[in-house]
């Protein structure tokens, strides 16, 4: 006799870097159940990271944003708009939901859409609408791909392989090819990512975790004059400003990029470099994904729970300011004011990255320590 098997839904409303690190869950889901049906519940944003997951069925997009602007301009339209989200979700009749959201709100949605069991983190107490919890006070001391390696074994499913993926459509890398080709760049040249931006998720603080112009445009410039390096700087739209500041500080021509593609397209170039240097968030685990070497400038954020994951010192190194004590200070999605004026970036050394970066190009026959301590 065959035994059924599962419909799950796995919801997390996050930014891009989690929802790469629910790829490793949503793989093992698919290795426990392989003949389940999987959905995903994101926004828009990350809607991109899942659209080629050959382990899902289905993506689900829900936006709050577009959904508050619809309904400021009809309360009718809004309604009808979230009406036929949970009608979607009510058809395809999950009868397990793994809900990342730390919040209480999804839980108590798919409980009264008649999902019976909902599985996921009791955090501060909002686990109430969860029919099985783990019990958690934040993240912190170890990865957050572990949180959700301990959540699937409470479950009784094993994840083998913490590797994030995002799979590339093959429009977006015939794109790619064509773009290096047009803009004259020899496949043979070393190609060097900056993304001098980033942290969209903090919103208005989104400057408290990112170094500062002048040295990204520093380690640019030497790391052209060493390798004869191709520089790409990378951004959204919004990021336009901080790489054209980058782009003039430089004594290099570079290829400005920032406000030009897709996210696609953005991971299609991405996976032809030979190195990525960032600040923490979205872009560094897009890098990771492709297998792409890294070097990464963490201030407020522990790079243990949020860094390049698995750590593997080869390819990804994190740069810090080791001395700086009251760093990490992002603690359960909270952000306290800095007396010190962002010291644990702002004293991280140009030389300090170029370091990093010069040893992982190099590939030298010793790895050095996985955290480059600056200081």
């Amino acid at each position: 006799m065959t035994v059924p098997q599962p419909k799950i839904l796995c919801v997390n409303p996050f930014g891009i870097g989690d929802v790469l690190f629910t790829t490793p869950l949503i793989r093992a889901v698919r290795e426990a159940f392989p003949n389940s049906y999987i959905g995903y519940l994101c926004n828009r944003r990350t809607e991109g990271i899942l659209r080629h997951n050959v382990h899902l069925n289905e993506l689900l997009v829900y936006e709050k944003d577009d959904l508050q602007s619809l309904w400021r301009q009809s309360p009718w339209q809004g309604a009808s708009a979230l009406l036929g989200t949970l009608r979607r979700i009510r058809s395809r009749q999950f009868n397990w939901v793994i809900d990342l959201s730390l919040g209480e709100r999804y839980s108590l949605i798919m409980r009264l859409l008649g999902i019976p069991t909902v599985v996921g983190f009791n955090y501060r107490k909002r686990g109430r609408f969860l029919t099985e919890s783990l019990p958690i006070d934040g993240y912190h001391d170890a990865h957050v791909v572990e949180y959700y390696r301990r959540l699937l074994s409470f479950i009784g499913i094993r994840m083998q392989n913490g590797m994030s993926e995002l799979a590339i459509a093959p429009e977006d890398s015939a794109w790619a090819e064509r773009w290096l080709k047009d803009h004259g760049i020899d496949a043979g040249t070393p190609l060097i990512g900056i993304v001098p931006a980033g942290g969209v998720s903090w919103g208005s603080h989104a400057s408290y975790r990112r170094w500062g112009v002048s040295g990204f445009a520093a380690v640019g410039d030497a790391l052209a004059d060493r390798f004869r390096a191709s520089i790409l700087l990378f951004g959204e739209k919004s990021d336009s400003g901080i790489c054209s500041e980058v782009a003039h500080a430089m004594r290099h021509p570079v290829v400005d990029v920032s406000g030009q593609t897709t996210l696609g397209r953005f991971v299609s170039l991405i996976a032809r470099l030979s190195l990525v240097i960032c600040n923490d968030g979205g872009p560094l685990h897009l890098a990771v994904s492709q297998g792409v070497k890294t070097v990464s400038l963490f201030g407020p954020v522990d790079p243990v729970v949020y860094g390049p994951y698995p750590l593997d010192p080869k390819r990804h190194r994190v740069v810090l300011r080791s001395e700086v004590r009251c760093r990490p200070c992002y603690h359960n999605f909270r952000l306290p004011p800095c007396p010190y004026e962002r010291a644990c970036l702002t004293h991280i050394e140009p030389q300090d990255v170029i370091q990093a970066c010069t040893e992982l190009l190099e590939q030298g026959a010793n790895a050095a320590p996985p955290l480059a301590h600056a200081g």
